[in-house]
């Protein structure tokens, strides 16, 4: 998020947060992967708050029961659709997923369908087909062909890629598990942030499936663009946009590519040659304006935006590029208007907002002199959930007593922020 780096994954509080961004979009694989990377990196660098090791297992629990109602809820669709093996297949996933006893027993009562097929009991006392996955060794799936089964990724890993593909498109979800164990690899890889060993294995599976194109090319390119290697993203996801070119993400790993490269004025004329279908998509206009904002047309992306929202685009992401825009260019009363907007859009939908966003408020807010005891809530909380700049966030709490005329808390922080700051912090107002 810029300033502070809230959501640099360094604590676990910081990727605890991201877990509970994915579990409030539906996400709870993927969430339930941040949950339990939080939980490892706490075991490694154990946070300060001392409810945070039950909380956070807490969280996994209830995500984990959360993905296992998907699957039911799948397996229950499935078996209208008369794809029994399917179904248990799924069924066999929920239960090893949830522990809830309700729950148990309805996968049980469907598992007992005269129709379903033949199981062996697990674990959970839920049956497994004969060449089903077995939850305590390798996972064979019937999409996969036998090579794969002999040496393909073990259970752990299937269930982190299945997870991870059911958050997806339902392209994405079909196409996925066809691409074989190196691809596999190289997805679980790179969603746990290992870009290199994923470049390496997304090769492997280029090689496989390169006289096709496919979306092995958009995953190899993504890892490229981590690696500082855009040339070669560049090159890949464009052989991807020809044959997808309806595909945002592919757009904006050619944004992400064509910015590294700083080549802004092609990535303009490439964005404004993309399918009619999609070139007023909200997506595809922020790309424009980012990529305005990066080559230092500030004052265009504010125009872009502006005629957006003038035209009766407000969604979120657009109100939210402008309030940056509008804070770059020192406009800091219309920015402030624009992230209040934004969180009050979260509290009408019952939402938290994020971390960025009361930040920026909190930011924009002080720029102003709009000084109230509120702002003291949001940095102390922010200093609670991202430990390492601690001191920033107290430098400002103290500001804030000062305005308020409590000097002696104001004081008091003060100390706080010395005690904890960074040579960076020097910087700040």
């Amino acid at each position: 998020m810029g300033l502070f780096s809230f959501f640099s994954g360094k604590t676990p509080e910081a990727i605890e947060a991201k877990g509970d961004q994915l579990v409030d979009r539906n996400a709870f694989g993927p969430g339930k992967l941040e949950y339990e990377k939080a939980a490892a990196r706490n075991r490694v660098r154990p946070s300060k708050d001392p409810d945070f090791e039950a909380r956070i297992e807490q969280k996994i629990g209830a995500a984990k029961h959360s993905l296992a109602l998907e699957h039911f809820n799948r397996a229950r669709e499935l078996v209208e659709a008369d794809c029994l093996d399917d179904a248990a297949d799924r069924l066999d996933l929920a239960a090893t997923l949830t522990t809830d006893t309700a729950l148990l027993d309805a996968i049980q009562a469907m598992l007992s369908n005269g129709n379903m097929p033949a199981r062996h009991p697990n674990k959970n006392g839920i049956g497994t087909p004969d060449n089903g996955p077995d939850p305590n060794g390798t996972a064979p799936d019937k999409t996969f062909p036998d090579e794969i089964l002999e040496n393909g990724p073990d259970m752990d890993e299937d269930e982190v890629f299945e997870a991870l593909v059911n958050a997806l498109p339902p392209e994405e979800q079909a196409a996925y598990p066809l691409y074989g164990p190196a691809f596999i690899k190289g997805f679980v890889a790179m969603n746990q942030g290992d870009f290199q060993g994923a470049s390496t294995a997304f090769t492997a599976a280029l090689d496989a499936h390169g006289s096709q194109t496919s979306f092995v090319h958009l995953e190899l390119a993504t890892c490229l663009v981590n690696l500082n290697q855009a040339d070669q993203a560049k090159d890949l996801v464009l052989e991807f946009l020809n044959a997808f070119p309806e595909s945002l993400r592919g757009w904006q790993i050619l944004g992400e590519a064509l910015w590294s490269l700083e080549e802004f004025d092609q990535a303009l004329d490439r964005f404004a040659a993309c399918p009619a279908s999609i070139t007023q998509a909200t997506d595809m206009e922020i790309l424009r304006g980012e990529t305005l904002v990066r080559s230092d047309r500030v004052k265009e992306a504010q125009a872009l935006y502006q005629g957006l929202l003038k035209a009766g685009n407000r969604d979120d992401a657009i109100l939210r590029h402008l309030a940056m825009v509008c804070e770059r260019l020192g406009e800091h009363r219309t920015a402030n208007d624009l992230y209040l907007e934004l969180i009050n859009h979260c509290s009408r939908c019952g939402a938290r907002p994020d971390d960025a966003l009361r930040l920026r408020l909190a930011e924009t807010c002080i720029t102003l002199g709009d000084i109230s005891d509120k702002l003291l809530d949001i940095y102390l909380d922010l200093a609670a959930k991202d430990p390492e700049n601690k001191g920033r966030y107290f430098h400002r709490v103290s500001q804030i007593y000062t305005a308020l005329g409590e000097e002696t808390q104001a004081e008091r922080f003060k100390g706080f922020a010395r005690e904890n700051s960074t040579p960076q912090d020097q910087t700040i107002d």
